[in-house]
């Protein structure tokens, strides 16, 4: 760039070609080896103000190409945030123990089949309400009265006197059961029976000595009864019932004890009367007190026997009532059943094999 400065000194050629320019100092060659052609060309108030001018023409020139930087605008920065403080994680809330209602499920009435059992087929218990109040009024009887007497036969009676009065009056209920036997038309079951009842009552003392069990006979005792028979026959239990002091029974089974009584002293006097030729439902035979003395020891014999079953049902059952009423319907269930079966098989219904089931202990 050409900066006008004023009028062009004039040139002055020295000796030998060279050139040179006049100025303050004189002509020097510019084929000096050292020479200051600023100095000779601008002198140095000149050369001040050139740089002025070579410096303003400079940013004059930047400014109109763009390339002189604008002015920084300081934009506000905002702090940087304060670290958070760290807190431990906080406990899941669980609500009060008071507010936590556990699941409850549906009331059992005491028709309901669980209770009664849904898997013996034909027996409700409608009668519930009544039966309670039998079996509430007869616990005060047998714990004061009853078993106070069992277990003082229990404890007064050797063990082989007790076991011969069971004998006996076994022996006196064997033509009931050949009676039944034939009912359900079982001749070889009635048969066996006739022949125990023959062996105890005379190798046995009257049913004292049980030998028609031992070697050789191996004639074990069976139970039998109308109720057996009838329920042989498929007829259900219908009702359960609770009778006071006499404890659980149903409707069909309490029916045919009326045959069985009406039948058990009128086959005892054909058997002792062979000779005799009146009609067997015109005839009895009148145990008078020894009918009731082997009642009362059947009765506490039975209810000795039965006291450590009766205890575990007070004291294990939440429902002793409903625990006993399972407990008998499942038993007469398997005796119906084992009676159904042919002879030396077992009963197919397994079921029936752990009697002493309580049914409310789930619930």
């Amino acid at each position: 760039m050409a900066v006008a400065t004023g009028a062009n000194p004039p040139k002055a050629e020295t000796g030998g070609g060279h050139v040179a320019w006049p100025g303050e100092d004189g002509i020097r060659s510019l084929d000096e080896p050292n020479a200051i052609v600023a100095n000779a060309v601008f002198p140095q108030p000149r050369r001040t103000a050139c740089l002025r001018m070579l410096f303003v023409n400079l940013a004059l020139g930047l400014a109109a190409t763009g390339m002189v930087p604008e002015p920084a605008v300081e934009l506000p920065v905002d702090p940087p945030p304060a670290p958070a403080l760290a807190t431990p994680e906080a406990a899941p809330v669980t609500p009060p123990a008071a507010d936590l209602e556990p699941e409850t499920e549906p009331a059992v009435t005491d028709d309901d089949p669980a209770l009664v059992d849904a898997r013996i087929p034909g027996i409700t218990d409608p009668l519930a309400p009544i039966n309670r109040v039998s079996y509430a009024i007869s616990q005060p009887i047998d714990r004061f009265i009853l078993r106070p007497a069992a277990m003082a036969y229990k404890a007064v009676v050797p063990h082989p006197l007790r076991d011969g009065a069971r004998n006996a009056i076994r022996n006196l209920n064997d033509p009931l059961i050949v009676f039944n036997d034939l009912l359900q038309l079982r001749p070889g079951r009635a048969i066996r029976s006739t022949v125990r009842f023959i062996l105890n009552s005379t190798l046995g003392l009257g049913g004292l000595f049980d030998v028609a069990k031992r070697k050789p006979f191996h004639i074990p005792h069976h139970a039998n009864s109308f109720g057996d028979t009838l329920g042989y026959y498929g007829v259900k239990p219908l009702l359960y019932l609770y009778l006071p002091v006499l404890g659980p029974n149903t409707l069909r089974d309490f029916g045919a004890s009326y045959v069985d009584s009406f039948a058990h002293p009128r086959l005892l006097y054909k058997i002792t009367h062979p000779d005799s030729d009146r009609p067997v439902w015109k005839t009895r035979i009148d145990l008078g007190k020894a009918g009731i003395v082997t009642t009362v020891v059947g009765g506490l014999d039975a209810r000795a026997q039965a006291d450590d079953d009766l205890k575990r049902f007070r004291e294990d059952s939440i429902d002793p009532y409903a625990a006993l009423r399972a407990a008998y319907l499942q038993d007469r269930a398997g005796e119906i059943a084992t009676l159904k079966a042919k002879a030396g098989a077992t009963s197919a219904n397994s079921h029936f094999d752990d009697p002493l089931t309580d049914p409310a202990a789930g619930r």
